[in-house]
């Protein structure tokens, strides 16, 4: 038992690296990348798609993330895909609509976010229908009804009244509407 102790310190002291014949040509790994939990980058793209729906991109990223290799990862999304439990389109359209619906992003902040999920530019543009403007008018009077407090702003003076609307201006630029729209919106609430 001693012998094998000291042989096993020993080599831990001087590691002799394994001798590598240049001859042979360096072999590639066919197993596939488990991550803590034992998954394949398919398992776990299977398992963050039951969570929640995602773009291929934004998919992809998030595998090589938690360091499977981008062969595998590739191989896994084209295999979703196959089965079309990956469907860029379908998932755009789908969030699209639920945002749309919802009435509380502008078109803008809708498209922004789409794109930031890693949905291509060019099909989110595609969806923002007709009346847009429509929309953007309906969901930003929807933000002054929560936000904004008539009868605190009938109590200010005209100093604040300024700050106040500068304010609101502010909240609604930053949700993505446009300066007609905001002004429409605020206009319609008696803010000027």
């Amino acid at each position: 038992m001693d012998f094998v102790i000291t042989t096993a310190a020993e080599l831990l002291k001087n590691p002799r690296p394994a001798k590598k014949n240049s001859d042979e040509p360096e072999k590639i790994s066919s197993k596939k990348s488990y991550d803590r939990d034992g998954k394949t980058a398919l398992m776990k793209a299977t398992d963050l798609l039951a969570y929640q729906e995602q773009s291929s991109k934004n998919l992809k990223r998030k595998l090589i993330a938690r360091k499977y290799e981008e062969p595998e990862v590739d191989e896994a999304i084209e295999k979703l895909k196959q089965y079309n439990y990956l469907n860029d389109e379908d998932a755009c359209r789908r969030q699209f609509e639920i945002f749309y619906k919802s009435g509380k992003l502008s078109v803008r902040q809708i498209c922004v976010k789409l794109i930031q999920r890693g949905f291509d530019e060019n099909f989110v543009r595609s969806l923002v229908p007709e009346n847009a403007g429509e929309h953007d008018l309906k969901a930003a009077e929807i933000l002054l009804e929560k936000k904004f407090d008539r009868r605190k702003f009938e109590k200010l003076d005209a100093k604040e009244k300024l700050k106040y609307r500068n304010k609101i201006w502010q909240q609604l630029a930053t949700r993505g509407f446009d300066g007609e729209t905001v002004q429409n919106a605020m206009e319609k609430f008696s803010l000027f």
